[in-house]
């Protein structure tokens, strides 16, 4: 997404997918790549930051809609202005877990912004040559939370959030120990970055004045060109996006050689594209959402669980509702049926055998409806429970239920671990709860808490209508 339009990237099967699969012997794609382009009203989005939530989400919905878009998961990229990055360096011999408290540090003292302000996430460097390099971005909540509040409207899985050079650095194609000093003109201003080897060394947005002055513009891209090269000894290329190359792997499609002059503006399309192909768990690449990548995954699949008992439990209710009524009009013609053999006492014995049917036909199938009934847990009672024993300053982010006699796992976020202890108290003050587990860690950190939380169903049999 930027200022003026929406780019969607998606793969197809191509007919008979099955059989091109066994007759495939030229690398040949077996998916269609569908690029789809539309363009917005200016003002929506401005300077990176989402204005009318309604309204994207409704041209959203339509491309969704126009383009029969169903059960799709969504990596999203948007406007880098309002996106804070930094590359930081740590000793080569540093391990992962020493790593991990080095740039939790290195986040709360070392960057411009109060944590509780702000998303922030962090990647190591693909190379490693004298030191591990990790990148660290940031951006405010109330950007990102108006981009997932029209996401969700608009009905839209998302699985992680990025910027746009982060998108365009794992679609190019870039020789080994090279760097790419590139200006990327958006709407109101333009941004400056730098990439070696598909990653980000360097990125800065300048204001809109850039853009008309020229000398200016040339003064400052020098300044930040001669700064890199001299702090990494080396010598940095000017290129423009229209010259960079889309990375191997994604030249084979047919629909991005057709459109090979227009290739530049594909580039974050394909980038995000790319990153929604790596497998499940091994996506370890910044996303600037609430919760990492994999848990946004769980997170998804869980609404769709709950959707799905929600719709359950509307549709049994719904069943009964319809067998009353269909019982009622059943005893209200019998009624009337007996009222008429009060006057003919010579009635037809057919009439009685077609009564007695129904009967058994209304029995059989509130037999079965109770079956179901008694048989399928009420999990909204232990949704509600958690809901009503979720404190402030708790965020629920993942619910996994494996069965209702397994432990239920929560994995949240915490204000502070006060509120973390009280959260845990309340839920072991439940009487539909026991067994409740909360592991500590992450003891130095004082704020913004991740936590798992295990449970266990005190008793099974209150949560089913016998």
């Amino acid at each position: 997404m930027s200022d003026t339009f929406i780019r969607v990237a998606y793969f197809k099967p191509r007919k008979n997918f099955h059989i091109n699969i066994l007759k495939n012997k030229k690398n040949e794609p077996l998916k269609n790549l569908i690029l789809v382009e539309e363009a917005i009203p200016p003002g929506i989005i401005s300077n990176g930051e989402l204005k009318d939530v309604e309204l994207l989400s409704k041209i959203l919905k339509d491309i969704w809609r126009k383009e029969k878009i169903k059960d799709y998961y969504a990596i999203v990229s948007i406007p880098e202005d309002k996106i804070y990055s930094k590359i930081f360096t740590f000793p080569k011999n540093i391990d992962n877990k020493n790593l991990n408290q080095a740039v939790e540090i290195a986040i709360d003292f070392q960057t411009p912004f109060k944590r509780d302000e702000v998303y922030t996430d962090w990647e190591k460097s693909e190379r490693y040559d004298k030191n591990k390099e990790v990148i660290i971005s940031s951006v405010p909540k109330n950007i990102v939370n108006n981009y997932i509040e029209a996401l969700d409207i608009a009905e839209i899985k998302i699985l992680a959030l990025e910027s746009s050079i982060a998108s365009i650095s794992r679609s190019i194609k870039q020789k080994e120990n090279t760097a790419f000093i590139l200006i990327k003109e958006n709407n109101n201003s333009l941004t400056v970055f730098i990439l070696e080897n598909n990653s980000i060394k360097f990125s800065r947005t300048l204001p809109d004045f850039f853009i008309n002055d020229k000398n200016k513009l040339e003064i400052e891209f020098n300044k930040i060109k001669n700064s890199f090269d001299a702090e990494n000894h080396t010598i940095s290329e000017k290129v423009s996006l229209s010259d960079l190359e889309i990375t191997e792997a994604y030249r084979k499609y047919p629909e991005l050689n057709n459109k090979y002059e227009e290739n530049e503006k594909w580039l974050v399309c394909l980038g995000a594209i790319m990153r929604g192909e790596i497998k499940d768990g091994e996506d370890n690449k910044i996303s600037l959402l609430p919760i990492k990548t994999s848990e946004a995954y769980e997170y998804q699949k869980i609404k769709i669980f709950i959707v799905l008992i929600r719709n359950i439990i509307i549709g049994v209710s719904l069943f009964f509702i319809g067998t009353f009524i269909a019982s009622y009009l059943f005893i209200f013609s019998l009624s009337q049926k007996t009222n008429i053999s009060d006057q003919n006492l010579y009635a037809p014995i057919y009439s009685i055998n077609e009564n007695e049917a129904l009967i058994k036909k209304v029995n059989g199938l509130t037999s079965i409806s109770k079956t179901i009934i008694s048989e399928t847990p009420n999990w909204s009672i232990l949704i509600n429970e958690i809901r009503l024993r979720t404190i402030n300053g708790i965020v629920i982010s993942n619910f996994k239920v494996v069965s209702i006699n397994e432990p239920i796992l929560i994995i949240g976020i915490s204000k502070n671990r006060d509120i973390l202890n009280q959260f845990k108290k309340s839920l072991q003050e439940s009487t539909y709860l026991s067994s409740v587990e909360l592991p500590i860690t992450n003891l130095e950190q004082k704020g913004d808490i991740p936590f798992s939380l295990t449970f266990k169903i005190k008793d099974p049999n209150m949560f089913y209508n016998k």
